[in-house]
């Protein structure tokens, strides 16, 4: 170390001159640091002082200030044997941990303690005794053994303040506590070092120890200087804030000579955190793992209250230990078993085990998954804590527990790390073998100490035990990894084959399916070179062709989809070849001159995707043709010697339904999934519903099958964008009818004579198939003309044909008839016509042996696609936008849906409820149906987030449905166009599809909308959760900002569809929620939804209802009148009810409920004492978190959600129920917590004497303790309502203090109460205090009050009681009522929604980025719309309007009706579009205008004196008269400028609508020029600033009646 150096200006060092200075210096530096020095808290940073004479009876005391939580102020030991003394700061609080040799002990006290001002600490020794004084508080502990000295002075080391040498690194050994070498610096000022440094001295002012400072072999010239040492400085300066060099996130450190750069808790090293860091990572085979243990240094362990676990894991492997801690009795487990993580941890006298192991999902998939475990005690009282765990992987699936009992720390003497020596002796193990594959970033918490375990073990530190050869980096080899397709769209797209001469491909499969399409690459358009791999009835056939001729070879003798791996080769060279499956060879020679494959088109892996994909094939591989595509697994695939990675395109690629694993689950149709007698299969991992012979249709057969009713005049065509050419067909048909003729199905082409025919003929159903000059017939059935419903089954392959009816044997033509006069029994078609022959272009009937069918068909299907339902899908007919789609054209009649048909009907019981499914699979098709039952206006149904900057989502937005995607082109939405808000209280039916790969269609109900993107992308790259029913609270003001919800959606969902996948949520669910509950209620003509607002439960009478309120907070007839509130001050209060002696209660059971709002974060809201025992319940908070404690006669029994902070001056109810000694309680509307405490317990509150509100009077020293201050309401204890006893002025209570009554809760603050708040994270790594219960609330980050939810809007459901009928917080909506004496527009109309009255309706969002957004409105008039992100249409085509960011201009024109002609100019394409418009109605009352106001936590504002009340209601007669004459005056001009009763509107002005507060009266409206969106119904609807300046609606009008109010 150096001495003290002075620096000139000019930046030169230079020695004091005067001796006088120089002893002016001295005193002046020994003034200084025996005072006050600055420690950096830098990773160097420490200063160093004389030992400790500690004696029996030695005193140490210091000052301290700082603006850290954490860091070590102080350390000595006894050299490294038993003794040590630590203090240090935790969280703000200062902790003295100690041993003289009989075990360690801990002293906490102060709180908050790095508030920035100075501290004194003393710590004072008393023989056995030890005491920790912070400001005047005192702590006292009694060390245990026989001799109480505090080691040997010689021996013992120095007192380190701030931090340790780095030497220490490497002498672990020599200190008593080797922990506290990883302990965080201390970062702040100390002065006033005091203390005893010699045997029998007296305690003095300490100064720091120096060492001569060397220059070579001698002193430094100039004479004696000293300089601090590193890490310390002398003055205050911050060099940081002139000047930070410091990148990547890294903290800057300020020092006397200028800033450093501490690169902590970043992916980055050096001096200026400017390089990458080497990879946190390590790769465990079985028999590494690392170690410590702290017993054989002889070491205390590590100790914490709170602490955490964090690492990432990749592996293989179902099971194996991923960390381990303990000492003695407690311990901390995590691990892997069969694919979930499991964690068990005990505090010695109890024990929690959890399994995170979702339905669905394993986390053995060779993926990075990370985990992160939180443990947390809190001391609830004397001798009683809480301790709460939790475990989140990939912050999507958690699980968590809780006990009590008389426990604070958790002993931590040793830790493994990917295994042990003997893994299943560790206590808590569930496992045997130790952990096989990667982790990263393996972090222990231990209160403030952390440890970066993987690090420590990589440097070499003496800490760490590094157990075999582990290598510090991931080693693995990706392209031995199995993908799994899951569904038979699912397909890779991998680049084109380099097979022209030469070729090898080998690969392995694993299936139960016996067809699927395992490969397929053909050439250039112009040849005919193809290869393909199929799986044909459990065969592997090999496909192949030059361009002279193709070849069949069947590769297998035995059937291959076993379930087991089979493996397959091809080799190639020239014409010759041979292909082997499994060993067993077949060797081919291709016909022709042709020695070349030339494959010029991509490498198609497990099918050819979605029925939509332009991919032709050709007819003899007959899996493409029927679109099978390839379901199981897949591995080991290598071209040509190169090894392919197939996980890896299966990451970029469908990743939602590809997985990079392959795992075989359990016989799925045992829990018979198929519903009405649907047929169910096993596939591989999955279950097949056959369908066909039911009305039914969907993945279990749930949902109503589309009917098609025939006339004789009536017919469905379709027509294919080319000609079709297959060797094989497969048709399904139901049909119904009481004809015995009648053509069912016929094929046509234009140039050839090629015909299918299914008809009906005597009654019998009739196949003829014909093939160039030859025909071939068959027949089934007979009397199938009785008006039952049969199915009829056809399947061609090549010459072989079968037909089948019912279950009838079916009629079969075998291969050995002689074939077709066709070349390879090929059928050419281009149209096919279901129910009728018709010309194409004049719909006449065409002549035909076969009259046309009168009767109802379902389930039409050819080759694998459903066109009734593809019809019904999309509205009946369309004309696809690319020629890749067939086109339909239907002039039979749909059947209605059935409304009440619902399967598996769940209910999100608030709008805080939320279930997650795996990612939604819509990579290249999208396939979701849903019916759903609300009276919510709106919430978010969908979501799902995807790469970049991909997503999916389905909201209602004020009674409409919006779907709103993003394929990276810009979002684009779609809204139906249902006449009438869907919010009804009845069943809608959703079908959102993608029948090509640019056109996107929403059906609802019968209302069907339809919209064309124009961008480049084409697949949906999902990723993640789905979620439904809404998101995580954190994630709303993180979602798209198209998606205007934000909260949940509350009401029913049912009939599940996700792309061929119907999950039942309540059993699927990878993240549940206990809010989801099964089934649905009805509506009721007595307890209906909007009876009881604000989660009263309706009751059912015989003749009537009743709301219980008790669990509420509110009060009256429906729960919707604000309760009796008391404001408690600052000062104090306490209100006492005192039950009479004669009538004091024995209760078994307890009811409590009450709300209240506060800014405490530790105070007693409500205590009842007993008069003849010790019995007692306490509902406190404890750091902000809500805790009943409760005590029968046996112990404390303490429950509490700490993951809710209540003291954030937000409205939150609180709802506790007792029965005996079990309990449970729930904040708002979050998870129900519950208590069931073990072993024998009383069960009886004896003599219930005493109730204190309010705070816990203390006799002694007559005061109130743990004062409650703020509002508090609607208290119910067993059904008596405290408050109002109070407010009555009840003789029972007493009022004392500062406590006012209030006349409601809008007395206490002006802005609407938030009744769910956002709980801040927990500041522990990846952990938030909820993350993830889904029954928690969502809150509202806005800084706009008009964008959150009204007051008290809570979401329903109620854990504790079973109610008749749950309804939503909040009371009934008024809805103005609709006009019936005319038509309406859609703004005439109450209902918000568009799609009532001829008129095309088009938002255009635009984006600062100018990634549009466009909202297609689609009404009964055909138009069609186009933005820049899509073009949107409706029904059939008329003149489009193009919308773009340009201004809109407007031709008028004169008509005998109103019209409106707008020509709006995209690249110079002008087109016009008229449309009629019926007269407005009066326009609806302007809404309330809104201001922002901030919460105050500390200002306390009430109405002081009637005087004010009457001032106001005297300024707003006033105002509101003002305003009448305006009116007034501008209703005379303006119909003094009227003309033969019309007028004509300004066309510069926006229309817009509820801009203010005389909007609604004037028409139209600006403010300071900027638009508006629209309002509806006259209420400002949620969110609605936040679009203020995004959304722009212009309407020109004319001729059109103004209304007046």
């Amino acid at each position: 170390m150096a001495f003290i150096r002075k620096k000139h200006s000019a930046g030169a060092w230079t020695a004091p001159r005067s001796p006088l200075l120089l002893l002016a210096l001295w005193l002046a530096a020994g003034a200084r640091l025996g005072s006050a020095f600055v420690l950096e808290g830098s990773s160097t940073s420490y200063a160093q002082f004389r030992k400790w004479n500690a004696g029996l009876n030695g005193s140490l005391e210091l000052e301290f200030k700082t603006e850290q939580p954490n860091g070590l102020l102080l350390y000595t030991d006894d050299g490294g044997t038993y003794d040590f003394f630590e203090i240090k700061l935790v969280e703000g609080a200062l902790r003295l941990r100690y041993n003289l040799g009989g075990g360690a002990q801990i002293l906490t006290v102060g709180r908050d303690l790095n508030d920035g001002h100075w501290h004194k600490v003393q710590v004072q020794r008393d023989g056995e005794r030890t005491s920790l004084t912070v400001d005047g508080v005192t702590q006292t502990g009694a060390s245990r053994g026989k001799e109480f000295h505090f080691g040997q002075l010689a021996s013992n080391s120095d007192v380190y303040v701030g931090g340790m040498p780095a030497w220490y690194n490497t002498k672990l050994t020599l200190l008593a506590l080797p922990s506290v070498i990883f302990e965080p610096r201390f970062g702040g000022s100390i002065r006033n070092l005091v203390y005893a440094d010699d045997e029998g001295a007296m305690p003095k002012r300490q100064e720091m120890k120096m060492k001569d400072f060397k220059c070579g072999d001698y002193h430094c010239s100039g004479g004696p200087s000293r300089k601090l040492p590193r890490g310390i400085r002398g003055n205050a300066t911050d060099a940081c804030e002139m000047h930070d060099p410091c990148q990547h996130g890294g903290i800057c450190i300020s020092t006397d000579s200028g800033p450093i750069c501490e690169c902590r808790n970043v992916d980055f090293e050096g001096i200026f955190c400017e390089k990458d860091k080497a990879p946190s990572e390590a790769t465990f085979r079985g028999a590494e793992f690392l170690s410590y243990d702290l017993n054989r240094t002889g070491g205390e362990p590590i100790v914490s209250n709170q602490d955490s676990i964090s690492l990432a894991f990749k592996t293989r492997q179902a099971s194996g230990l991923l960390f381990y801690t303990g000492h003695g009795s407690d311990y901390l487990n995590l691990a892997l078993k069969d694919g979930g993580v499991t964690l068990s941890m005990s505090l010695g006298n109890g024990r929690m085990e959890m399994q995170i192991k979702p339905n669905r999902v394993r986390f053995d998939d060779n993926q990075w998954h990370k985990v992160t475990v939180h443990r947390k005690v809190q001391e609830i009282s004397s001798g009683t804590s809480f301790c709460r765990l939790e475990a989140v992987v990939d912050g999507v699936y958690t699980d968590h527990n809780h006990i009590a009992g008389a426990f604070t720390m958790l002993s931590s003497s040793r830790v493994y790390v990917g295994g042990s020596h003997n893994t299943h002796a560790l206590p808590g193990s569930k496992i045997h073998s130790n952990f096989f594959g990667c982790l990263r970033k393996v972090e222990f918490w231990a209160d403030t100490l952390k440890l970066h375990l993987i690090d420590l073990g990589r440097t070499g530190s003496k800490l760490i035990s590094v157990e075999g050869h582990v290598d510090f980096m991931c080693q693995e080899v990706e392209a031995a990894d199995p993908v799994s397709f899951t569904t038979r769209d699912s397909n890779l797209v991998l680049p084109s084959l380099d097979a022209t001469r030469t070729s090898s491909i080998s690969f392995k499969i694993r299936t139960v399916e016996p067809h699927g399409l395992l490969m397929y690459s053909s050439g250039a358009s112009s040849s005919h070179d193809f290869l393909a791999f199929e799986l044909m009835n459990g065969h592997i056939y090999l496909h192949l062709d030059l361009g002279s001729g193709n070849v069949k070879v069947k590769a297998t003798t035995r059937r291959v989809d076993d379930g087991a791996w089979h493996e397959a080769t091809l080799r190639r060279n020239g014409k010759e070849g041979r292909v082997t499956v499994d060993g067993t060879a077949a060797d081919f020679s291709m016909p022709g001159d042709s020695h070349q494959l030339d494959l010029e088109g991509p490498l198609y892996l497990g099918g050819l995707g979605p029925p939509t994909a332009p991919v032709t094939v050709p007819p003899v591989v007959w899996s493409g043709v029927l679109r099978y595509g390839f379901v199981g697994c897949m591995r080991d695939l290598v071209i040509n010697g190169n090894p392919i990675d197939i996980a890896g395109y299966a990451r970029q690629q469908d990743s939602g339904a590809i997985r990079p694993s392959c795992h075989q689950q359990q016989p799925q149709c045992d829990s018979t999934p198929c519903m009405n007698k649907g047929v169910c299969s096993e596939g591989w991992d999955r279950f097949i519903c056959d369908c066909s012979a039911t009305s039914f249709t969907g993945p279990t057969c749930g949902k109503d099958a589309a009917t098609l009713t025939f006339n004789g005049s009536q017919h469905m065509r379709v027509t294919m964008p080319e000609d079709s050419r297959t060797q094989t067909e497969d048709v399904t048909l139901r049909f119904q009818t009481t004809r015995p003729q009648g053509l069912l199905l016929a094929t046509s082409a234009e140039t050839s004579a090629d015909r299918l025919e299914l008809a009906l003929s005597g009654g019998r159903a009739r196949l003829s198939v014909r093939l160039g000059d030859r025909e071939e017939t068959l027949t089934a059935g007979q009397g199938l003309n009785n008006n039952q419903w049969h199915t009829l089954r056809f399947s061609r392959r090549g010459s072989s044909l079968k037909l089948q009816v019912d279950d009838e044997s079916p009629v079969v033509r075998t291969e050995n008839i002689p074939t077709f006069g066709k070349q390879n029994n090929i059928l050419e078609f281009r149209t096919m016509h279901i129910g009728g022959l018709f010309h194409a272009e004049e719909e006449i009937q065409m002549t035909n042996t076969v009259p046309n069918f009168v009767g109802s068909m379902q389930q039409f299907s050819f080759n694998g696609h459903p066109y009734f339902e593809m019809a019904r899908s999309s509205g009946g007919g369309f004309q696809p936008a690319s020629g890749n789609t067939p086109q339909m054209k239907v002039t039979a009649k749909f059947g209605k849906r059935d409304q009440l048909l619902v399967h598996h009907p769940v209910t999100f019981k608030s709008k805080h409820t939320f279930v997650g499914l795996p990612v939604l699979k819509a990579y290249s098709a999208t396939n979701i149906y849903f019916q759903f039952k609300t009276r919510e206006p709106s919430g978010l149904i969908m979501y799902n987030a995807g790469k970049e900057q991909d997503f999916l989502a389905v909201e209602l937005v004020n009674g409409h449905l919006h779907y709103i995607f993003n394929l990276g082109d810009g979002p684009v939405r779609v809204r139906d166009n249902a006449r009438n808000s869907l919010n009804d209280n009845k069943w809608h039916a959703v079908t959102i599809g993608r029948p090509s790969p640019k056109q996107h269609t929403l059906m609802v109900d019968d209302n069907f909308a339809i919209v064309t993107s124009l961008g480049n992308n084409e697949n949906l790259d999902l990723s993640g959760i789905l979620y439904l029913g809404g998101v995580r609270k954190d994630m709303y003001s993180m979602l798209p900002k198209q998606i205007q919800s934000r909260h949940g959606y509350e009401g029913c969902l049912a009939s599940l569809d996700l792309n061929g996948e119907s999950p039942d949520l309540t059993v699927d669910a990878v993240v549940p929620s206990p809010q989801l509950t099964k089934g649905c209620e009805g509506p009721s003509t007595k307890c209906s939804h909007n009876i009881c607002a604000n989660r009263g439960v309706c009751v059912q009478q015989w003749n009537s209802y009743a709301c219980d309120c008790d669990m509420t907070s509110y009060t009256g007839p429906t729960c919707s009148d604000e309760s009796v509130a008391y404001e408690f001050g600052p000062s104090r209060g306490l209100i006492t009810y005192q039950f009479p002696e004669e009538r004091r209660p024995e209760m078994k059971s307890d009811v409590i409920a009450l709300g209240f709002i506060t800014t405490k974060e530790d105070a007693v809201l409500l205590r009842i004492d007993s008069g003849t025992s010790h019995d007692y319940m306490e509902l406190e908070i404890v750091e902000g978190n809500i805790f009943m404690v409760y005590n029968m006669g046996t112990n404390d029994h303490p429950i509490g959600e700490i993951s809710v902070k209540v003291n954030d001056n937000a409205y939150h109810v609180v709802r506790f129920t007792r029965s005996g000694a079990n309990s449970t309680i729930q904040v708002d509307d979050y998870n129900v917590q519950t208590n069931h405490p073990a072993g024998h317990q009383l069960t009886v509150f004896n003599s219930q004497a005493q109730i204190q509100i309010g705070g816990k009077w203390n006799r002694e020293k007559q005061r109130i303790e743990r004062p409650f201050s703020g509002v508090m309401a609607g208290l119910v204890l067993n059904g008596q309502r405290l408050l109002d006893l109070a407010a009555e002025k009840d003789p029972r209570t007493t009022i004392r203090g500062d406590v006012q009554l209030l006349k409601g809760i809008g007395d206490r603050i002006h802005e609407p109460l938030q009744r769910m708040q956002q709980t801040p994270a927990s500041g522990y790594p990846g952990v938030m205090d909820d993350l993830v219960f889904s029954g928690a609330g969502s809150g509202c980050n806005a800084d706009d009050e008009d964008e959150c939810t009204p007051a008290f809007d809570s979401g329903s459901g109620d854990d504790l009681i079973t109610p008749v009928y749950v309804p939503p917080t909040r009371p009934s909506t008024t809805t103005t009522p609709k006009s019936t004496d005319r038509p309406c527009d859609d703004e005439d109309c109450p209902s918000t929604g568009s799609g009532s009255g001829p008129i095309t309706e088009v938002v255009t969002f635009a984006e600062e980025t100018k990634a549009d957004i466009t909202e297609s409105i689609t009404s009964e008039t055909p138009g069609t719309v186009s933005g820049e992100g899509a073009s949107i249409s409706s029904g059939t085509s008329n003149e489009p309007i193009i919308i773009s960011e340009a201004g809109i201009t407007s031709n008028h024109t004169s008509s005998s009706s109103t019209t409106v002609t707008s020509t709006t100019q995209l690249s110079s394409t002008t087109t016009t579009t008229t449309t009629e418009l019926p007269p407005p109605p009066p326009p609806p009352p302007p809404p309330p205008p809104t201001t922002r106001t901030k919460h105050r936590n500390n200002t306390r504002v009430r109405i002081s004196s009637e005087a004010a009340e009457n001032t106001a209601l005297i300024i707003g007669i006033i105002a509101g008269a003002m305003i009448a004459i305006i009116l007034l005056i501008l209703i005379i001009l303006k119909f003094r400028s009227r003309t033969e009763g019309s007028y004509k509107v300004d066309e510069t002005k926006n229309y817009q609508q509820a801009q203010g507060p005389n909007a609604a009266l004037l028409g139209t409206a600006a403010s300071n020029g900027q638009p508006h969106p629209q309002q509806m119904n006259g209420n400002v609807k949620n969110g609605a600033d936040k679009f203020a300046n995004k959304s722009t609606k212009k309407r020109d009008i004319k001729d059109i009646k103004e209304w007046y109010v």
